[in-house]
């Protein structure tokens, strides 16, 4: 009797120990888990459900919020994505598009799935969407179906290969964009929507009034999206600068692409190189160049395309320096942090690491007048183009907004020698 009683408890005591030994192992592996997905989260990255999420474009929707529960994860993906509250995109949507999901290919938006007047830019603007959807989830040609809308305000719109694209595309776009910061991470639905319209997101006067209606009618509906999303991603999700994790550029990029694109020290792809692409076409008028310069330019004359990342307002000299760049194939980022003054793109090069050289100027890079110079707007200043350097110091340039304002006339003008010695001459991406 004792001996058995021995025995059961030495079997008892293996087990326990046994168990012991499992748990431990069990929780050294949750935190080398832990660590590792720590390090990956230091980088943009869609949970598996999120990247994973479909849709069944046979299946027409009964009603808005029909349309909304079946895209509930695209929504609070955005939110991530881009800090655009669901509920505030819901009503800019219905303003912009009017859900017309029963007629899709009857509305233009509809037809490029684009949920709210997203123009085109560049796909570094898309790095959640690109990984979410694949590739070929943004297109930026301007070619595709629903693109061109002709509101007047130049440029063409993004295509989304569906909705879920779109809806996370739109506020990918909004996020990357200096205009709208603050529409992001706020978590105040009229807030959201008045930011966006002081950014300039539309240019109808009533376009506020118009959104708050929406968002009191329709969006506010939807606030149990919103709790979903901030319980899930945090008040600020969105930070400016989140990267790609290296291991998928080969998703959003050609191998030539990544080759040009910086990564921090965890490998994440932060920064990418300007592109030369064309999106689209302009018909701003171009003057013909003074006629002494007649056989002297070896540049090509301004053409009249849209180029990739162009977010500077149609018409100004922003738009028409960083399209002719583009054109000469060196190409000048956006900077999204200049207030899309030309006056600023000097300093905002420099920070950039481009090469800038105060009062010597070179063919084919951006000029940059302070505030003032040679007649410039005293607080935006003016960035133009140099196209021929004359023998006595003084420049030839082509410009925009100069010759009929916002028209997005391309002109030209000479510049003194005086005057180029206080310019900000600026080397495109080669």
């Amino acid at each position: 009797m004792i001996k058995g009683s021995e025995n059961m408890f030495v079997t008892k005591a293996k087990i326990s120990i046994a168990k012991k030994i499992i748990w431990l192992v069990a929780g050294l592996f949750i935190l080398i888990f832990m660590v590792v997905s720590g390090h990956e989260e230091d980088c943009v990255q869609p949970s598996n459900s999120d990247s994973n999420t479909t849709e069944d474009l046979k299946k027409v929707p009964k009603s808005v919020e029909d349309f909304v529960k079946s895209h509930k994860e695209a929504y609070i993906l955005s939110w991530k994505a881009g800090g655009f509250l669901p509920s505030a995109s819901i009503a800019q949507t219905m303003v912009e598009n009017g859900f017309n999901f029963t007629n899709p290919s009857g509305t233009s938006f509809w037809k490029a799935h684009n949920m709210g007047g997203v123009k085109t830019s560049k796909k570094e603007d898309f790095p959640v969407t690109l990984v979410s959807y694949g590739n070929e989830a943004v297109d930026i040609t301007g070619t595709k179906a629903g693109t061109s809308v002709g509101d007047n305000t130049g440029g063409a719109y993004t295509y989304f290969k569906d909705y879920n694209a779109g809806i996370v595309g739109k506020a990918e776009f909004m996020a990357h964009q200096s205009l709208y910061t603050g529409a992001i991470n706020n978590t105040d639905g009229i807030s959201s929507l008045t930011a966006i319209f002081k950014g300039g997101w539309a240019t109808d006067p009533n376009y506020l009034v118009s959104l708050i209606g929406a968002y009191q009618s329709l969006g506010q509906k939807f606030k149990w999206i919103d709790k979903e999303a901030i319980e899930k991603y945090g008040q600020a999700p969105y930070k400016a600068g989140n990267a790609l994790p290296k291991n998928q550029i080969n998703k959003t990029t050609n191998k030539k692409e990544a080759s040009q694109s910086d990564t921090d020290e965890d490998g994440c792809v932060v920064e990418q190189t300007p592109s030369k692409e064309a999106t689209g076409t302009n018909s701003a008028p171009t003057l013909a160049p003074p006629k002494e310069y007649e056989g002297k330019l070896k540049m090509p004359a301004p053409d009249n395309k849209n180029y990739a990342g162009n977010s500077y307002p149609f018409g100004q000299c922003t738009w028409g320096a960083f399209n002719r760049m583009a054109q000469l194939g060196t190409p000048i980022e956006w900077f999204s942090g200049d207030s899309g003054n030309g006056g600023s793109w000097g300093a905002s090069a420099r920070a950039k690491g481009y090469k800038v050289e105060k009062g010597t100027p070179h063919v084919g890079w951006g000029a940059s007048f302070y505030g003032g110079l040679a007649g410039s707007d005293p607080n935006a200043g003016h960035i133009a183009v140099v196209e021929y350097v004359n023998e006595d110091g003084s420049i030839l340039v082509s410009e925009t907004n100069v010759v009929s304002p916002n028209s997005g006339t391309r002109s030209w003008r000479v510049i003194n020698k005086a005057t180029v010695a206080q310019i900000d001459f600026i080397q495109g991406r080669k």
